[in-house]
């Protein structure tokens, strides 16, 4: 006979070693299906789905995200805090601009591309804040194999084409 679960009890609120996830925990396993989620640091609503990404969840305003996946899409991540954009950076393959964040509860840092609908002054500000980023930060994301893009015009061009702003 099959068993029934309630809400709290179904198989897909319970973790791999037993822990049950909360109700917000689930909510953010469910993201892929839903339109939208709110930013969990200026509260804007944002899109799931954007051009460039198929996994989004960081903030296409302020760029924040949240700790929500292990390995790229799985939503199996446990610490579920907010994500820290530090700075850009350029994907070896592809000249791809990408995002990097580092958690607020954990420290894990990932790197995530941007999405066609991202605010383009928040990229550009990110940047410029990056460069005022202090030696230790700087230093472990070199640890990680990490190395921002500081040059505006790169930066321009990936953003607005080739040509940049002029």
């Amino acid at each position: 006979m099959p068993r029934w679960f309630e809400d709290d009890e179904s198989p897909e609120c319970m973790k791999h070693d037993g822990k049950r996830l909360s109700h917000q925990a689930r909510l953010l396993l469910k993201q892929t299906r839903r339109l939208s989620f709110h930013c969990v640091h200026c509260g804007s609503e944002v899109p799931t789905e954007a051009s460039n990404t198929k996994h989004r969840n960081h903030c296409s305003i302020c760029l924040w995200s949240r700790h929500v996946d292990e390995s790229i899409g799985d939503r199996s991540s446990i610490c579920l805090s907010s994500m820290e954009p530090l700075g850009l950076t350029i994907k070896r393959d592809g000249g791809e601009l990408m995002i990097v964040h580092r958690c607020t509860g954990c420290g894990k840092i990932v790197k995530n591309r941007i999405a066609g609908d991202d605010n383009a002054t928040s990229l550009v500000n990110l940047l410029d804040d990056s460069a005022n980023l202090d030696d230790h930060t700087v230093n472990g994301l070199v640890a990680n194999g990490i190395h921002l893009c500081l040059e505006r015009e790169v930066v321009e061009g990936c953003i607005w084409g080739n040509g940049g702003t002029s």
